[in-house]
């Protein structure tokens, strides 16, 4: 029954997307977290994000760093970002814009209940554009506060509801760059491994972007049992 509800749900949301203005953006991610110990991880991901529901891609990124789990309710982290973005939504536009992040994070676990988590998690990121045709190069600091609510349903599914804020300082002007909330639903396949969608609604200055995300979590684990997936 949730499968059908999550699948009535998101084929509800390609064809909402498809009658906006600016398409549906298809966000699909990979996560390879590496754990190195107890106390260290190598976060890495990969995502593709596609113009409406098509193959053709609006961006493309790479991210990677180093996270340090202090105790069971905090973290912190650093890395870098490398992100490649077509110029605009047209398919016959092929020139995509480059930027580089250096990015920091902590992060800040309350467990509610035993099923229930309040994650709060507050991002920096310095933001390095190189030129294109249509602007030149620039920087920019943005700074991004993240509230969530993760209830996990069962041993193999959970919910999570998030409203994330930023703000952006651009050109000698600081201001709201975009608000984003997004419901998602997550199957464990395993303590290491899992598959995430959802929905994602993004208040941006001028108008709004409508994203359709699906991510896959694999968890490598350098330390102890790896085959332990309980």
């Amino acid at each position: 029954m949730r499968k059908l509800f999550l699948l009535l749900m998101l084929t509800g949301l390609m064809k909402y997307g498809k009658a906006q203005q600016n398409p549906a953006i298809v966000w699909g991610t990979l996560q390879l977290p590496l754990h190195l110990s107890p106390k260290w991880q190598l976060p890495v991901d990969f995502s593709y994000r596609t113009i409406g529901i098509s193959a053709s891609a609006l961006q493309y990124t790479f991210r990677t760093g180093a996270r340090r789990i202090i105790n069971d309710k905090w973290n912190v982290a650093s890395g870098i970002a490398f992100f490649f973005t077509r110029t605009s939504f047209k398919k016959e536009n092929h020139e995509f814009g480059r930027e580089f992040r250096l990015w920091q994070e902590a992060v800040l676990d309350n467990r509610i209940t035993n099923n229930l988590v309040l994650q709060n998690r507050f991002r920096t990121e310095e933001r390095f554009f190189s030129a294109t045709t249509i602007r030149p190069a620039f920087t920019a600091l943005r700074l991004r506060y993240r509230l969530a609510a993760i209830q996990t349903i069962n041993e193999k599914w959970a919910v999570q509801l998030a409203d994330e804020y930023m703000h952006q300082l651009a050109e000698e002007r600081f201001s709201f760059q975009q608000n984003r909330v997004n419901v998602s639903f997550a199957y464990l396949f395993s303590s290491l491994s899992r598959i995430q969608a959802g929905y994602i609604w993004s208040k941006l200055p001028a108008s709004s972007q409508h994203f359709i995300t699906l991510t896959y979590q694999k968890i490598i684990r350098l330390y102890g049992n790896s085959g332990n997936t309980k």
